[in-house]
């Protein structure tokens, strides 16, 4: 079954979502083209991936879908699929009945109890209907036609900042010590993993094609080298992302979210300006692929947190906890 899904959404993808169709959906959000590519999206039971089969779903748990996480990263996937799959689910197992629309998942950071919510930047806000907002005890619903979204940060960009009045919620459940920054942060991290696959393969094939000096340039050592890193880092960074989703449930286990968020960041801070060097000025031009992946690891490094945000947050959990050598070692560094 899992096969069976990872190569429908390969297709779908390659015939949807090309590269140049993404640049269209970029610049379009609320054209035709990306509800025909959500329409396909729904007509193959892809958003119900994570519900019970007696909702309608699939019934697959996380470590079935991570690949398709990582695919929505190396396609550039505009949408938030991903997160509709989390909150489809949560909701459905609430009781609640899901919209149809796209959900992005949010973290409230007003203080409790007021009248209006606001949350940090949100990648896809834009192309989303509906956001799943963590409240602490609660999980509510909002649409995001009742809601205000700020600028986009820049031209092509599909993130926001939302805001949303208190009344205007849809739906509330109970959250049940589900964190959904710890959810978003492990999506946007299959994300990172994801691009950052492409980016490589997309280096490596630049270096063996482009020549200078009479010879192909990843025939030069510094270039071989430089490689070799991002190869180490994409690695790195995609074994984290398998690992925390390894959970055979509906979730991943928080610490190994904050280990693949911090690892797939840091890497994209390695990995995004060797891809540029590598290919010179013409990895900057609007025409040219790479700069829309570059561009989206930006805004997913950031989302819910950068690596020094969640080093600090493995680094207090390791601290809290007497089950390491790690933080033996590093509490009786601190006593000396």
């Amino acid at each position: 079954m899992q096969l069976m899904v990872e190569e429908m959404f390969e297709r779908l993808l390659k015939r949807y979502c090309s590269l140049t169709q993404v640049r269209a959906m970029e610049q379009n959000v609320r054209g035709v083209q990306l509800k025909d590519v959500w329409n396909e999206l729904e007509a193959a039971g892809l958003p119900n991936a994570l519900a019970d089969e007696q909702h309608g779903g699939i019934g697959l748990n996380l470590s079935e879908v991570v690949p398709l996480f990582v695919k929505m990263g190396e396609h550039a996937l505009p949408l938030p699929l991903a997160e509709t799959m989390v909150a489809r689910a949560l909701l459905y197992r609430a009781g609640e009945t899901p919209p149809s629309e796209p959900i992005i998942l949010a973290t409230s950071i007003s203080p409790a109890n007021a009248e209006s919510i606001e949350t940090g930047e949100l990648p896809h806000a834009r192309t989303a209907g509906f956001m799943l907002l963590d409240c602490g005890e609660r999980l509510d619903l909002y649409s995001l036609e009742d809601s205000k979204l700020s600028r986009p940060l820049g031209r092509y960009s599909l993130s926001a900042r939302v805001s949303a009045n208190t009344r205007t919620v849809r739906a509330s459940i109970q959250s049940h010590s589900v964190s959904l920054r710890e959810i978003g942060a492990f999506l946007h991290a299959a994300r990172l993993a994801g691009a950052m696959q492409q980016i490589l393969r997309m280096t490596v094939n630049y270096a063996q094609t482009r020549s200078q000096f009479g010879r192909p340039i990843g025939k030069f050592q510094a270039v071989q080298h430089q490689i070799s890193v991002m190869a180490e880092q994409v690695a790195a960074a995609s074994m984290a992302v398998e690992l925390a989703g390894a959970t055979g449930n509906l979730l991943p286990d928080p610490l190994s979210a904050a280990v693949a968020k911090e690892c797939t960041s840091a890497a994209s801070k390695v990995v995004g300006p060797i891809a540029h060097a590598v290919h010179g000025a013409i990895g900057i031009s609007a025409e040219y692929d790479l700069q829309l992946f570059t561009r989206l690891l930006h805004e997913w490094r950031a989302a819910e947190g950068s690596e020094s945000y969640w080093a600090i947050r493995i680094g207090q959990s390791l601290m809290e906890s007497d089950a390491t050598r790690a933080s033996d070692f590093v509490r009786n560094r601190l006593a000396i």
